[in-house]
C-alpha cells in the first residue's frame, strides 16, 4: 500500500522547528512541514495561567485535519488532551535538569547558588518561582518571555542577572551563551517539570496510519517516566503551568519519582518515593498528594545544587 505524505504541524521557534526536524527524520516515507503560529508565539506578557498557549492553535490544525501529526515539548502539553487526539510517541528523553546563566557582573562563586544576594533571575515559570523562593529567598525573579535566544540576549544586556532554563533546550540547539556563565542545578534537589526534555508526537486517535509510522519513535521507558510525571500533576489539580516538580527515574534497579509541590498552607515541600516499580512508585507519591503533601521522613540526599555545567556543544 502507499504511504500518504504526512503533513507535520510544528511551531516556528528555531528549538521547535529542530524537535520536529528530528522527528521527521526518523518517519517512514515522504512528509511536508506546516508551520502553526500560536498564542505563545506573540504573548507579550506571561502571567502563567493560560493552558496550552503554546499547543492549542497545533492542535485545532490536528483536528481539523490540516496537519497529520503534531510535535510538541511535552512539558508544553496539558495534562489532558483535546478529545479526539493521542500521544502517537515520545522520544527518548534527552536531559531533564535547568540551567543557570549568570552575567560575569553578578556572579559570586563562593555561594553555594554562585550568584550575588538581591540578583534577579529571569523566569516565568512559577514552578522556578517557587523553587526559587524556597532554596534561595535572597535572590528575586522579574518575568521574562521570547524563545531560547531571545531570553539569552535579554540577560546579556543587563534586563536581569541571569537566567533559569531547560538545558535540553540548549542542547538541541548547540547555542553557545558566552559571556554569561553556565551552571547545571541538580535534577534532584531542582525539580523538573512533568515531560521535561522529552518530545511528543501527536495524532487523530482515528489516524491508524499516522499512529503506525510513529511507532518507530517511541521509547517506552520514557513515556513510562513522563506518564507517571503527567498524572502525578493531574492529581495535583495543576495544568503545565502550576508551581509543580516531578521527576521518574530509575535509581540502583528500582523506580524513583520525586515530587515538588507546594502544601495546603503554601509551604513548599519537596518528597522521592522508590519502589519496585514505576507504577508502585506513582501510587506512593498519589497518596503523598491527596494527603496535603505533609513532611515526611526524607533519606539523605545530594548535597549539591549549582556546579559547572557540562558541555552541551
Amino acid at each position: 500500500m502507499t504511504m500518504r505524505t504526512l503533513i507535520v504541524g510544528s511551531r516556528g521557534s528555531k528549538l521547535a522547528l529542530e524537535q520536529t526536524r528530528r522527528v521527521r527524520a526518523r518517519l517512514a516515507g515522504n512528509t511536508e512541514l506546516l508551520t502553526v503560529h500560536t498564542s505563545g508565539d506573540h504573548k507579550p506578557t506571561y502571567d502563567g495561567s493560560a493552558i496550552g498557549m503554546f499547543t492549542k492553535e497545533i492542535e485545532d490544525a490536528l483536528l481539523a485535519r490540516q496537519i497529520d501529526l503534531a510535535v510538541h515539548s511535552l512539558k508544553d502539553l496539558p495534562t489532558l488532551l483535546a478529545s479526539g487526539l493521542v500521544l502517537s510517541a515520545v522520544m527518548q528523553r534527552d536531559e531533564v535538569s535547568d540551567l543557570l546563566l549568570v552575567r560575569p557582573e553578578a556572579s559570586d562563586p563562593e555561594r553555594p547558588w554562585p550568584i550575588k544576594s538581591g540578583s534577579r533571575i529571569g523566569t516565568s515559570s512559577l514552578r522556578r518561582q517557587t523553587l526559587l523562593k524556597a532554596q534561595q529567598p535572597d535572590l528575586g525573579f522579574v518575568p521574562i518571555v521570547g524563545n531560547v535566544t531571545t531570553r539569552i540576549d535579554k540577560v546579556r544586556r543587563g534586563d536581569c542577572d541571569a537566567l533559569i532554563m531547560a538545558r535540553a533546550g540548549l542542547s538541541r540547539l548547540a547555542l553557545e551563551v558566552a559571556p554569561l556563565i553556565a551552571y547545571d542545578l541538580n535534577p534532584e534537589l531542582w525539580i523538573c517539570a512533568p515531560g521535561q526534555g522529552a518530545i511528543a508526537v501527536e495524532a487523530r486517535a482515528e489516524d491508524a496510519e499516522a499512529i503506525e509510522r510513529s511507532k518507530p519513535l517511541h521509547d517506552l521507558f520514557t513515556a513510562a517516566a513522563v506518564h507517571a510525571e503527567r498524572e502525578l500533576l493531574l492529581a495535583y489539580g495543576g495544568g503545565c503551568h502550576a508551581p509543580f516538580g516531578a521527576y521518574a527515574r530509575p535509581v540502583d534497579g528500582q523506580a524513583a519519582i520525586t515530587v515538588a509541590a507546594p502544601d495546603r498552607g503554601g509551604q513548599f515541600r519537596r518528597e522521592t518515593f522508590v519502589a519496585t516499580t514505576m507504577a508502585a512508585a506513582q501510587s506512593a507519591a498519589d497518596a503523598w498528594i491527596h494527603a496535603g503533601c505533609p513532611v515526611r521522613a526524607t533519606p539523605p540526599e545530594d548535597t549539591w545544587i549549582c556546579r559547572p555545567a557540562q558541555p552541551w556543544c
